[in-house]
């Protein structure tokens, strides 16, 4: 049974002075920003990225809520304490108080000093904590915040979730099975999501794609790309057919070498490649079943390598016939919209005289389709005979 947040509230919550606290570098919501040993960098990148005027704001009027610990993994043979949730309000806590870690955000912080000077300085050194030993709690302390942030409580984004699961798998020898079980995950969400990010990863490292040359936009952790369409396009058996992946568990890496090509192919179609001036091929995650569709196609592929879009894929390559009847239905719709409108609002004759050589041209655009449709329906006719 998963562990839920009481396992965090009955453990000892004490008092911890802000320079035996540290930012956590390995945080899951960085990112695919490499791990900064900077204290410094962590936290600009904290302000940066997340913003703590919110937290600055509580805090210069009512001080640190005892009722809000942070949580921590005790570091070995030291007084410090890497804390694990609370990144945000130790950040904050640090520039209020003038830590050489805030030494960059002086400024940023100037107003919310004084804001905390006008109501007294209340309290936010030391703050409440709750620290666990990761020789003997590491799995209670990864159950806490399996259920925080991902099964509900506080949830982080889908890559941050993605990241904090890669690195319990890899740091703790535990299976992604297990995990899913300290979480009460019973839909394989941690699977796909890792799967996921196994995959971007290793399209990154190969070079086949370069987030920061992504069209389409994404938010949360990833601001360059939407992370969640990755894992999302990967649950279309279409889309794990053409990239040769299996059904079980997210392997590291994910392709097989003579697949990364098909992989790059699939992330360009859905974000776009700046670099190579390409728009993405589909518009919206509406599209995003119409694109593993189309990855079934040999000749839609095919189009797709040369950078065309998918809707103008779909009509190079409807049949003829179906073109014809729902462009003729489209037209027809059109023309009796526009006939209906002119009888209810006329327009005025110099408008009028300015539509007819458009008109005239649909009209004989339309009659020669009309004679060609003839032509071979009375063709038809005659081979029947």
């Amino acid at each position: 049974m998963a562990i839920s947040e009481s396992a965090a509230s009955s453990q000892q919550v004490v008092h911890c002075d802000l320079e035996h606290l540290l930012l956590d570098s390995q945080n899951p919501r960085f990112g695919l920003q490499e791990a900064s040993s900077s204290q410094a960098q962590i936290l600009d990148h904290i302000v940066d990225k997340f913003g703590v005027n919110d937290v600055l704001s509580s805090l210069a009027v009512n001080g640190y809520f005892e009722a809000e610990p942070v949580v921590g993994r005790r570091m070995p043979n030291s007084a410090n304490i890497v804390v694990v949730e609370g990144n945000r309000r130790l950040a904050a806590c640090l520039m209020l108080t003038q830590d050489p870690r805030a030494a960059n955000q002086a400024t940023h912080s100037e107003d919310f000093r004084k804001i905390w000077k006008t109501h007294g300085y209340p309290s936010v050194n030391p703050l409440p904590t709750i620290t666990f030993n990761p020789d003997k709690e590491e799995k209670t302390i990864l159950s806490y915040l399996g259920v925080r942030h991902i099964a509900s409580a506080q949830p982080w984004d889908s890559y941050a979730k993605a990241a904090w699961v890669a690195q319990v798998v890899k740091k703790n020898n535990i299976s992604i099975g297990e995990v899913a079980q300290m979480i009460g995950d019973r839909h394989r969400t941690v699977n796909k999501m890792l799967e996921g990010y196994y995959l971007i990863r290793q399209l990154t490292e190969t070079g086949r794609f370069d987030q920061q040359n992504s069209v389409r936009r994404g938010r949360g952790s990833v601001t360059d790309y939407p992370f969640s369409w990755v894992y999302t396009i990967l649950g279309y058996t279409s889309v794990r057919n053409f990239l040769e992946l299996g059904s079980g568990e997210a392997d590291i890496p994910p392709l097989k070498e003579k697949n990364l090509d098909n992989a790059g192919l699939v992330v360009r179609c859905m974000f776009g490649d700046k670099s190579k001036g390409r728009n993405a091929a589909i518009d919206d995650s509406r599209q995003l079943g119409a694109l593993a569709e189309a990855l079934a196609d040999k000749e839609k592929v095919r189009l797709l390598k040369q950078g065309e879009v998918l809707a103008n894929i779909n009509l190079m390559t409807q049949p003829l016939d179906q073109r014809l009847a729902d462009g003729l239905a489209t037209i027809g719709n059109e023309l009796r919209d526009l006939i209906s409108r002119l009888s209810e609002q006329p327009i005025s004759s110099n408008s009028a005289a300015e539509l007819l050589p458009r008109s005239t041209k649909n009209r004989r655009l339309t009659n020669d389709l009309d004679k060609r449709l003839k032509e071979i329906a009375f063709d038809d006719d005659e081979d029947d005979d």
